[in-house]
């Protein structure tokens, strides 16, 4: 994971707004995509893990416990992609890509109940450190550290790698975007990769779970796996509806 932790340096005017020579911003770009597709996990599984492999029946309950995590990392990144785009009046903004780290510690740590409030906040006072278990390589590669991927089946693994493809794509998708002068729509467009990148991870974790469900659960009768099979096709319509939604909402006036 050497190159995974030389790639997550950059540039210190970053931040402040400064561009970068010519000659070297192709690589600048590269090193400030591989800083931001780290995906932060707050905790792991406390039970003992079994090595790294092929999922079997055994990883139904690991699986099922990483989907829910993602899916409610994914709820807590809309809270702070509201936060963002300056949808709470009165609130103080985000004013560095650690202000949406910390926040999204602190949601992720509290009630759901609570997150509203909280986000109302503003940035954070107090500043948490960040388990990285995940980013791009300096080809643009997903990479997993060692340790997770010890512990975690080959689902679980290729979710994550799902997760960095995904925010990978995002940002290919803004050629301009690390040229932008102004901090505020970057934030803006790291809150929103956030969200995309955790639906994506979630969607793939989903259709892994009802597959190995199909595969271990035997004795179910061919209307119950009917039946399976139909609650996951919903679940997938309901998540092609909500992103066709939220490009609805997030699209420009006459574009």
């Amino acid at each position: 994971m050497s190159s995974q932790r030389n790639s997550l340096w950059v540039d210190p005017g970053f931040f402040s707004g400064r561009r970068p020579p010519l000659r070297s911003r192709s690589r600048f770009h590269l090193i400030a995509i591989s800083l931001l597709s780290v995906t932060v996990l707050l905790t792991l599984l406390n039970s003992p893990a079994r090595a790294a492999g092929p999922s079997t029946c055994k990883d139904l309950d690991k699986i099922k416990e990483h989907l829910d995590r993602v899916t409610a990392s994914e709820e807590a990144w809309k809270e702070i992609f509201a936060w963002a785009r300056e949808l709470y009046p009165g609130v103080d903004l985000p004013q560095s890509n650690d202000d949406l780290n910390q926040k999204f510690v602190q949601l992720a740590s509290a009630p759901k109940s609570q997150w509203r409030d909280l986000v109302k906040e503003g940035p954070g006072k107090v500043k948490k450190a960040l388990k990285k278990v995940a980013g791009l390589d300096e080809k643009g590669e997903p990479v997993v550290d060692d340790d997770f991927k010890k512990n975690n089946c080959d689902d679980v693994i290729e979710a994550e790698k799902e997760h960095e493809r995904r925010r990978h794509e995002f940002y290919k998708s803004f050629p301009k975007v690390f040229e932008v002068v102004m901090e505020s729509r970057f934030l803006r467009l790291r809150s929103e990769s956030e969200v995309e990148s955790y639906r994506a991870q979630k969607n793939f974790l989903e259709q892994k779970l009802v597959e190995l469900k199909l595969k271990c659960i035997t004795t179910l009768d061919k209307s119950a796996k009917l039946l399976l099979q139909g609650e996951a096709a919903q679940r997938d319509r309901l998540n092609q509806a909500e992103t066709r939604l939220r490009l609805l909402g997030t699209a420009q006036p006459g574009k």
